[in-house]
């Protein structure tokens, strides 16, 4: 069933309501998914902000809670939630609730409601602030889970509680993946008997990263139980979906032809697409790329069906997430995936067996301002042979399947050892340029970590120059500030590399607070040769002069670039005319 949210469709949906509830479907100010709210099995209340000391009132309860406490909407509006305590008032947790609203902070205990009938009931409650676009506290979503159902609901299953741990995933409700494999390579049996073709959709929730790392993982967990609540009223009651790992869901669509798939598929991007998390003072949207392969008499086995629909997953993400893709055979991109997933095995490997190895290019100082010796680092993998195998054959699959900022904490940290063992600081003029990732400068545990480093090593920081390219910078151009600002202020310095591949505009440069532009080798290599080459590079270097930035010209490989780089007045130069790397001893 596709979800709907808006004003128009929810003042339909509370048509007799309070006038209060109908004010917050209306609301613009807003970004409240009540038809979610309404959906929910949890009972829900939306109470208004406290006011000095007295009770915050209710303005809106779905049906889950009226079916609950056995309270109607039209007692419950309008009223104080100690409805709920009954009139001895012996259960007190409504005032430490009032006090958490007070504080503005988000309230989660486990009470007795006293429902109409008199019955005692235990319930986890949740409370939390629901703000405005202006950031102030607009409602406080309440939700009252029973803890009785649980129980209950394996109970009605006929399932002992081991049982359902075995063949279920304890946060979201849904079939684990032991499960969910042990079904699929049912279905695979099946084909041999009936003949009847499925298809195996994976899904990789977009951005989930962003809030585990802005709200913390209690946000990310509730995320995935509201989740694991939502997608199943997305899919037939044949199909069965899964919890794969952390943000991974799998779906086995039974006897569905691919266009059906492709339907149904879209059905969940849709939901998800549209489904608003709210936490906090903040509401969060996601996306979700989905991989879909058929499974036929053709299929080898479970394994390579699950790494077929991984495969087509991650190139979904790569073609701009929030997307479908169909894995076929012999797929160009599919196989472009496979072949990046052997690599995957090989960086693995050459990290556990420290076959690592880094080299050092000079970087030459061409005008009166420039000064001191700067050389980058540059990262190199061994083989099992002995051979040194170049960074673009690997990293490209460290991009794609996250790795790369597992290599950027090696490089750092080696990087660091280097500097302590020569005693090489900053102060000597020596810059040691290092490259990162865009996944690196926006995950919060990999800054906690160059912080730590340089806590326990102050006089290397003047001495580190961290590159960032300028596509990174633009598609997180605030957590990469966050970034740069954080490590400058312990001294370090930063250069934005590739610079003019992305052909954005200058205006962000005002506010970013890098040291040096690296104009981009595809502009310095022809320069020479080509007039509108040579304009981009005059251009970059002369923009950057006026923002206070040093220029940096990559790819020089001849003395006719070395001239005429010297002539624009472009502060450093680097490529093999000047030096080749060398390993780092």
């Amino acid at each position: 069933m596709t979800r709907t949210t808006g004003a128009s469709t929810m003042a339909k949906v509370m048509h007799g309501w309070s006038d209060a509830a109908r004010l917050i479907a209306d609301d613009t100010t807003l970004n409240l998914p009540l038809s979610t709210l309404e959906h929910n099995r949890d009972a829900v209340v939306l109470m208004a902000p406290v006011t000095g000391h007295a009770d915050p009132s209710i303005v809106y309860v779905n049906g889950a809670f009226e079916n609950l406490t056995g309270y109607s909407r039209t007692r419950a509006l309008g009223a104080s939630p100690r409805i709920l305590i009954g009139d001895r008032g012996q259960f007190g947790w409504v005032g430490r609730l009032r006090r958490k609203m007070q504080s503005q902070q988000a309230f989660r205990e486990r009470c007795m409601l006293r429902c109409a009938n008199e019955d005692a009931l235990a319930v986890l409650i949740e409370a939390h602030p629901i703000a405005d676009t202006a950031g102030d506290i607009a409602y406080w979503l309440v939700k009252m889970h029973d803890l009785a159902s649980v129980a209950a609901q394996h109970a009605t299953h006929h399932l002992s509680q081991a049982m359902y741990r075995t063949t279920h995933d304890e946060l979201t409700g849904l079939i684990n993946r032991p499960e969910f494999e042990h079904r699929l390579e049912t279905a695979l049996q099946r084909i041999a008997i009936d003949s009847r073709e499925h298809v195996l959709c994976y899904l990789d929730l977009d951005q989930f990263k962003v809030i585990n790392d802005t709200c913390g993982h209690a946000a990310g967990d509730e995320l995935l139980r509201q989740l694991g609540q939502i997608l199943p009223d997305c899919v037939r009651e044949c199909d069965t979906i899964a919890r794969l790992s952390g943000d991974e869901f799998g779906v086995l669509f039974d006897g569905a032809t691919m266009p059906q798939a492709r339907l149904l598929a879209n059905r969940l991007r849709d939901s998800i697409e549209k489904f608003r998390f709210p936490w906090l003072n903040k509401v969060f949207s996601i996306g979700v790329s989905i991989g879909l392969v058929s499974v036929t008499d053709a299929s080898e086995s479970v394994a390579q069906l699950l790494s077929a629909a991984d495969t087509a997953c991650f190139a979904a993400k790569d073609l701009g997430r929030n997307r479908i893709y169909v894995h076929h055979h012999e797929d160009g991109e599919i196989a472009r995936r496979h072949g990046e997933m052997e690599w995957v095995t090989q960086i693995q490997a050459a990290l556990d067996q420290q076959r690592l190895r880094l080299h050092l290019q000079s970087i030459k100082a061409l005008s009166s301002a420039a000064t001191g010796n700067h050389y980058e680092v540059l990262l190199r993998m061994q083989a099992e042979d002995g051979s040194l195998i170049p960074p673009e054959s690997f990293l490209p699959a460290a991009e794609s399947y996250h790795l790369s900022t597992r290599l950027d904490t090696w490089v750092v940290g080696s990087v660091f050892d280097y500097l302590a063992e020569n005693e090489i600081h900053g102060d000597d003029g020596n810059l040691c340029c290092v490259n990162l990732s865009g996944h690196s400068i926006t995950d919060a545990g990999f800054l906690q970590n160059v912080v730590e480093k340089l806590r326990r090593a102050p006089a290397a920081s003047g001495a580190i120059c961290f590159e960032i390219t300028e596509t990174a910078v633009i598609a997180n151009l605030g957590l990469a500030t966050h970034f740069i600002r954080s490590l400058k202020e312990m001294g370090c310095r930063f250069a934005l590399d590739d610079f003019g591949s992305g052909l954005s505009s200058f205006a962000y440069l005002k506010n970013l607070p890098v040291d040096f532009l690296k104009i981009d080798g595809m502009f310095v290599r022809n320069m020479t040769r080509d007039p509108i080459d040579l304009a981009f590079v005059r251009s970059i270097n002369e923009i950057g002069h006026v923002m206070g930035k040093m220029t940096v010209a990559e790819f020089v490989e001849d003395e006719a670039t070395l001239d005429a780089l010297r002539d624009l007045g472009v502060d450093y130069a680097q490529g093999f005319h000047i030096s080749r790397p060398a390993p780092l001893v």
